[in-house]
């Protein structure tokens, strides 16, 4: 057995061939329309790149049949095959715990496990063919439209910002119970970072944070966020703030598009209010489950913003507002108050407990830090190893080794933000799941903030 298998907790996990599961939903739906997806965006690439040369041309060719073969293999039930070898250094990993599962099929396998395994399949086709294809993102043409689909929403978000940066500046919110209302509206836009319509949030202005309707407003956005630590983490920050100790922050990032927008707001909000002295964004590598965050996707959000180009009809000084977020986050990354990172460890199949035996420097420098943000479902799903968990069962018991408390001080506290959008679910209250729809861990509809603290 792998040695990075030893210390998984006995639970059941989510798996394809259970029909009560989302997974199962997943295998059989989603999975062939993303490929299907994928085959058509490639025939849309070569057909807008005419002076692509013939090597390009028959390598498109290649890919589309061997995406079309990985779609009949799921439909047929076939056995996964061991990963081809394109120098990654996470190859190793996955083709041992394939072993370890053995022979497990597409329609009968681990959700997590499979899922990852899908994506990096996916990549070696593009890695192993021409220089043109090695740097293509698949996902790019979706990625871009969930940005500029939410225009509206970014403006808003944008302006609102923008106010509350100037009111920092004037220290204008200097009292407490405005500093915490700050950060629960921040926590907040970040949690529902993939909803546009920002109508439950205030106007992040301090009149508007003071006042009765604004906290009526915040009370009416936590109704279905069904765990809520914000508490915790607000007490431990201020705290740090206080004491002038404050350090560095680590950002886990999920989606791109308008949710990397509401991200890299509440990362700078977090630098620039003294929670922080800088914060590290991790992101992807490579494309990764369609929508997560790869370094060319900040890029053009950031650049795009800065130099006015993400929206070709907008007014003048929406225009401007949007000029001046890009440059203030330029600056940020250009002093190192903010930095993004590409680990291998965020695209292998490990959930995060094995994160000390797999990567023990990654969880060295996490567990350095104030706080670790992990954003979103899949982020959650490998904390919890995507386990069929009762929904009573603690945070802390979930997340297994990575709630271990070390020596000196060192540990990783890790603070989810989630959107429900899959079967796992841990840290209710005796009650409340009897109280909540059959299918609340899957709409999206209801919210997670968990927080453990292993440095104390």
């Amino acid at each position: 057995m792998a040695s990075f298998l030893r210390d998984d907790p006995k639970i059941a996990l989510s798996h394809t061939g259970d029909p009560s599961s989302f997974a199962y939903q997943t295998a059989r739906e989603r999975w062939p329309k993303i490929l299907t997806q994928a085959i058509d965006e490639i025939t849309s690439t070569v057909s807008q790149n005419a002076d692509l040369g013939e090597a390009d041309v028959n390598s498109a060719r290649e890919i589309q049949t061997k995406l079309s073969t990985l779609k009949e293999d799921m439909a047929a039930n076939a056995m996964l095959q061991p990963l081809p070898d394109d120098g990654g250094p996470d190859i190793k990993d996955y083709n041992n715990e394939l072993e370890a599962l053995q022979q497990p099929t597409w329609l009968s396998v681990g959700w997590l496990y499979s899922e990852c395994y899908m994506y990096r399949l996916i990549h070696t086709f593009f890695t192993t063919s021409t220089p043109f294809w090695q740097s293509f993102d698949l996902f790019v043409t979706s990625k871009r439209f969930s940005l500029v689909g939410s225009k509206k929403g970014t403006i808003e978000l944008v302006k609102r910002f923008r106010g509350m940066l100037k009111a920092i500046e004037s220290q204008e919110a200097v009292d407490e119970a405005t500093q915490k209302a700050i950060f629960e509206e921040m926590v907040q836009i970040s949690l529902w970072g993939n909803a546009t319509d920002l109508a439950l949030l205030t106007s992040l202005s301090v009149d508007e944070l003071q006042s009765r309707q604004g906290k009526a407003v915040r009370e009416s956005s936590k109704a279905n966020v069904l765990v809520d630590n914000t508490e915790q983490v607000w007490d431990l920050l201020s705290k740090l703030k206080k004491e002038e100790i404050s350090g560095e922050i680590h950002y886990v990032l999920d989606n791109s598009g308008f949710e990397l927008l509401t991200d890299l707001v509440f990362a700078s909000y977090l630098v620039e209010s003294g929670y922080a002295t800088k914060v590290v964004l991790h992101g992807k590598r490579m494309p990764w489950f369609v929508s997560d965050v790869n370094p060319r996707d900040l890029t053009d959000l950031i650049e795009g913003f800065a130099h006015g180009t993400t929206y070709s009809e907008i007014g003048a000084q929406d225009k401007l507002e949007l000029q001046e977020a890009g440059k203030h986050w330029q600056q940020l990354m250009e002093t190192g108050k903010m930095k993004f990172s590409t680990h291998p460890f965020w695209t292998t199949q490990h959930s995060y407990g094995r994160m000390a035996v797999v990567e023990p420097q990654l969880y060295e420098q996490l567990a350095t830090a104030d706080l670790v943000i992990f954003k979103g479902d899949l982020n959650y799903r490998k904390l919890t190893y995507d386990g069929m968990w009762p929904k009573t069962t603690s945070f802390q018991e979930a997340i297994g080794p990575l709630a271990t408390k070390q020596l000196r001080g060192k540990g990783i506290r890790p603070l989810v933000l989630r959107t429900c959008k899959a079967d796992v679910g841990v840290g209710l209250r005796p009650g409340v799941e009897e109280k909540l729809p059959s299918d609340w861990t899957r709409t999206g509809k209801y919210a997670l903030v968990s927080f453990w603290d292993a440095k104390s």
